[in-house]
């Protein structure tokens, strides 16, 4: 596969994750104004889970490494089924949604501060997830064949690291934001 055709195909990806991202930043924003979401309510939440996570609550723990294997099974079946050109966008659309509503519930929360607390929520561990579930998304549009064991283990590799750090590095960054709360 050549080089431009690859830089297509990470567009073509990012396109879907933007498309979610805008409609969710949308929608998120009205609900919040309306008053028909409590904002507050649904922060304090994710700051427990936060809390939680850097105290090293081993529930916290097994949550996330079971929703993030759970997340890269459901990338895979996608993938292998016959109407993955379709699902695929809607499995990005879906993650653009999630990172949309992060980014508008921290900016409601906290102003300006909020911005680099969304960004500090999704850096270093999204790297790696984002390269594991970009690699099989890329194999699935490419039809490209890889070595079997090298590959699950590439991506298994990349899934445990971005574990890793989110249990790890990622807590002990967002309890330096515990003041905001």
């Amino acid at each position: 596969m050549t080089g431009v055709k690859r830089k297509n195909q990470g567009m073509y990806l990012l396109l879907w994750v933007g498309i979610g991202m805008t409609m969710a930043t949308i929608a998120a924003n009205r609900m919040f104004a309306s008053g028909l979401v409590d904002y507050q309510l649904l922060y304090q939440y994710l700051q427990q889970g936060w809390q939680n996570t850097a105290n090293g609550d081993w529930k916290c723990v097994c949550r996330i490494l079971m929703i993030r294997v759970a997340q890269t099974a459901v990338i895979e079946l996608l993938c292998r089924s016959r109407l993955h050109r379709l699902t695929v966008p809607l499995l990005l659309i879906w993650a653009g949604c999630g990172a949309g509503l992060s980014l508008v519930l921290m900016t409601w929360r906290q102003g300006f501060l909020g911005l680099f607390v969304f960004l500090v929520s999704i850096f270093p561990h999204q790297i790696f997830y984002g390269a594991a579930w970009g690699i099989l998304l890329i194999k699935c549009l490419s039809g490209y064949e890889a070595r079997r064991h090298r590959f699950w283990g590439a991506v298994t590799a990349l899934l445990l690291f971005g574990i890793l750090l989110e249990v790890h590095v990622n807590a002990r960054l967002l309890s330096l934001f515990s003041f905001c709360g």
